[in-house]
């Protein structure tokens, strides 16, 4: 465009005048030139420039069609950074918070090597470095800096000592328990072992009444919660009363093992549903337990497959555990699913399977992100405000810190014991207030406490339990429930019993009864 043809301010353009002069310092000659209106030449000039027909196209149906390209490359480039992220992640699953609905099933992950971590992490250096639209489930504002205690789990040496029938038959009184507790906990046993099937596992969902809902069918959660439960009193494949009950399920757990990944969820084509990781959890419990007490190195290879698995599947920098492997940063645990795969991760140290010291770091960096005031009280995932809160979560948080190494006279947990122990968490078996899962936490906590504590809450939690028991009905199969716990009335939803049924509230109350010996107090001198 000519100088001549620059627009007017008023945004118009000039008229051409036919001449224009050459620059200074050339010749004074003008030179003429037509102007031309390309739409009334086109057919006058029939051999036209090919820079006149790109001209004559671009005032025709150029513009929508440049448009048109602009839109489609920008689609291609978006698509393209997608394409290379996925690339990049390794996983581009997507992950299950919740219950899915019945038949809606998820592929499982291939297992994949994770990245380790050679130095103690910086959590709140790790919440900065993540982009804001990739830190979406875990919260920067909520207390994600580490507390002034190192990480330094606590020993474990003799930690199941306690299970020995010699020594709870000589100190069961000065441990917590009762006879009434005693012929409680055989009572309960005597059920889960009529109810085991012939190959070895037991269910949730099925075979007595007020079982649980299909849609939480996990015989590898059923079998391990009653396996805990026989190897909490002492019995193992080995030795005990239930020698062979415990044989049979130790070797239907170890048959239905993913010989590639080590994974123990029965239905591993349903992974994301929230039983996967309760489920493995509970069972990689069950095979370290049965190797501390037996030292049977047949147990072994299961058990550090299984223990190797949950490693492989923590979160990578924020050390929660939630439904399925967390391989991707927007990921997130939660405290209650990380209670499970942590005490796993302890029966492991007592079975003398190696785990490095950076997964306990990574546990207490998640504690960090899920704590309010200061560490003495706890809620389900990072991004929750703090109204919620609850005892049982308390519990869980506390229980955790307890295992990697709190002292006994640290505030926080002084003052989350205080918490615990308030007349409104006194255990009450009724309506919307039954809560075993916070009793099974709670008494855990406050057994480690020892003193006055343990002994109120002991005294209160056995007569709760203990006076609940069915204690007569059918014998017939199918409607026996002699020495089991009726999920009826329904509890706190916190409690689930009412989703998994009456195996699973019978597995928990055996579990709670069982406090007083099933673990070494850690604060014990």
């Amino acid at each position: 465009m000519s100088s001549g043809d620059q627009p007017q301010p008023d945004g118009r353009k000039p008229e051409s005048t036919g001449t224009r002069p050459v620059s200074k310092g050339r010749s004074r000659k003008t030179r003429t030139f037509v102007s031309v209106d390309i739409g009334t030449a086109e057919n006058r000039i029939p051999n036209r420039t090919w820079f006149e027909k790109v001209r004559q196209w671009a005032k025709t149906g150029g513009k929508g069609l440049a448009v048109s390209l602009l839109v489609h490359a920008i689609a291609l480039l978006i698509l393209g950074l997608f394409v290379l992220q996925a690339r990049q992640r390794n996983d581009v699953d997507t992950l299950i918070l919740t219950w899915s609905e019945p038949g809606v099933l998820v592929q499982p992950a291939t297992s994949k090597s994770r990245r380790t971590v050679s130095t103690p992490v910086d959590v709140a250096s790790i919440a900065g470095s993540i982009p804001a639209e990739e830190n979406s489930s875990p919260n920067p504002g909520t207390d994600v800096t580490p507390g002034p205690l190192g990480v330094v789990p606590v020993g474990v040496g003799g930690a199941l000592a306690g299970r020995n029938q010699r020594m709870r038959s000589a100190s069961l009184e000065q441990l917590g328990g009762s006879s009434d507790s005693e012929r409680a906990i055989k009572a309960g046993l005597g059920w889960l072992a009529r109810h085991q099937t012939s190959d070895g596992h037991w269910e949730l969902h099925q075979g007595y009444p007020d079982a649980g809902r299909s849609y939480v069918k996990t015989d590898t959660g059923a079998t391990a919660l009653a396996l805990l439960a026989f190897l909490g009193h002492g019995d193992t494949h080995i030795a005990g009363e239930h020698q062979q009950v415990v044989e049979k399920g130790l070797k239907w757990l170890r048959t239905i093992q993913d010989p590639v990944t080590g994974d123990l969820h029965d239905q591993r084509q349903e992974q994301g549903r929230n039983a996967a990781f309760y489920a493995h959890s509970m069972a990689t419990i069950v095979l370290c337990e049965a190797l501390a007490m037996t030292h049977d190195d047949q147990l072994r290879p299961t058990a550090e497959m299984a223990v190797k698995y949950l490693i492989d599947s923590q979160h990578p920098d924020m050390g929660g555990w939630k439904y399925r492997p967390l391989t991707q940063r927007v990921m997130s645990g939660d405290i209650s699913v990380t209670a499970w795969a942590l005490m796993a991760l302890h029966s492991a140290r007592i079975a003398e399977i190696s785990v490095p010291p950076e997964e306990f770091q990574r546990c207490s960096g998640f504690l960090d992100r899920v704590q309010e005031q200061g560490g003495a009280r706890y809620k389900y995932e990072p991004n929750e405000p703090e109204s919620r809160v609850t005892a049982a979560r308390t519990a869980i948080g506390l229980l955790c810190r307890q295992w990697l190494g709190w002292p006994k006279t640290h505030p926080p947990l002084v003052d989350g014991v205080r918490f615990l122990m308030e007349d409104h968490n006194r255990p009450q078996w009724s309506a919307g207030r039954r809560n075993v899962v916070e009793w099974y936490y709670v008494s855990q906590v406050v057994h480690n406490m020892g003193g006055d504590d343990w002994k109120l809450w002991s005294t209160a939690i056995l007569d709760a339990v203990v006076r609940n028991q069915v204690s007569a009905g059918s014998s017939k199969p199918g409607q026996d429930v002699r020495g089991s716990w009726s999920p009826r009335p329904e509890g706190e939803g916190e409690e689930y019993a009412d989703k998994a049924g009456r195996l699973y509230l019978t597995a928990m109350c055996v579990l709670i009864l069982e406090t007083p010996y099933r673990h070494r107090p850690i604060y014990e001198e």
